[in-house]
Parts: C-alpha cells; structure tokens; sequence
C-alpha cells in the first residue's frame, strides 16, 4: 500500500462529523483568511510599491468579495486533506505545512483558471508573473495560511473533533 491510500479504519470515518466541521471552518475560518489576504497584499504594496495581485473584474481592484469562493475551496482542501489522509496517518506537522501549502497554491492557480474558463471573469491576476493566475512567491504566503489555519482550528477555537485535540503538556 503506498503513503497516499486510505487504510481500512479511514474510510470507516464519519462523513457527518467531516461534513459538520467543514462547514463550521467554512464559515468561521474562510473569512478570517479572507482578511488575512487583504492585509498580505497591502504588505505587499508596502514593500514592493504595487499590489502583488489584483482583482480585474473588481470594482475595487485590490480585493474582491468574490475570492471568498477561493477561501472556502481552500478551508475544503486543508480539511479534508487532514481528515482524510494527514490525521490518520500521522503526518508530522511541517510535512503537512509543506504539503498543504503546495496543493493550495495550486489550487489558487486552478481556480483562477477555472473561473476564467467558466464564467469568462477573473478571480485573481498576479501581474507580471508566467502563470497568471497565482506567483512563485505566493507560496510562502500559502505557508503562513497554512499555519495561521492549523493555529485556529486546533489551538484557538478548537473546531476539530476530539480525537484531534492536542496532548496535553
């Protein structure tokens, strides 16, 4: 069996207790790094003069309402990937950083390239960048997401089951 195939006792979880929690970080989590977003890219314009990605189809170009559709794809991704493969297998905490950060970034190019696809309107453009829809250096922004993610849901507002809780110290 290789690293990525779900053992017997996976598939056995509960779909209800994955369903509920994912829609409780959607609602909680999505937001919250909605707002994180925004103030990456005012650090961004800080630092770099320009915004390091903009919103074509946005009113008000630097941020849209609509890129909350990311951050729920993205609460979707980090989730399941927890609860399906990260908890069960025991995925030490910086291998899922990596990883999840990787599959996010990609997941923001996806979709930005799915909704131009689809509906013919832009979510994100990182001018400037091959790949348009996303940047290189958005991957260490990814890597903050991650962690500020794995922060909330187990250390904060504690929104994961129990089995999930930390050890106590």
């Amino acid at each position: 069996m290789n690293a990525i195939a779900l053992t017997a006792a996976t598939q056995r979880r509960s779909f209800n207790v994955y369903a509920r929690v994912l829609a409780t970080q959607i609602l909680y989590i999505a937001p919250l790094l909605w707002l994180l977003e925004l103030g990456q890219n005012l650090a961004w314009k800080a630092v770099n003069g320009t915004y390091g990605w903009v919103y074509p189809d946005s009113s008000y170009g630097w941020f849209s309402f609509g890129s909350m559709v990311l951050w729920a794809g993205s609460v979707f991704l980090m989730w399941t990937l927890h609860y399906y493969w990260f908890h069960p297998k025991g995925v030490r905490l910086w291998t899922r950083i990596a990883i999840t950060s990787v599959v996010c970034w990609a997941g923001e190019w996806v979709g930005g390239f799915l909704a131009v696809e689809l509906t013919g309107k832009h979510l994100q453009v990182w001018p400037g960048t091959a790949l348009v829809y996303v940047s290189f250096p958005a991957i260490f922004f990814w890597v903050s997401n991650v962690i500020i993610y794995h922060l909330l849901t187990v250390y904060v507002i504690d929104i994961t089951p129990n089995y999930d809780a930390p050890a106590d110290a």
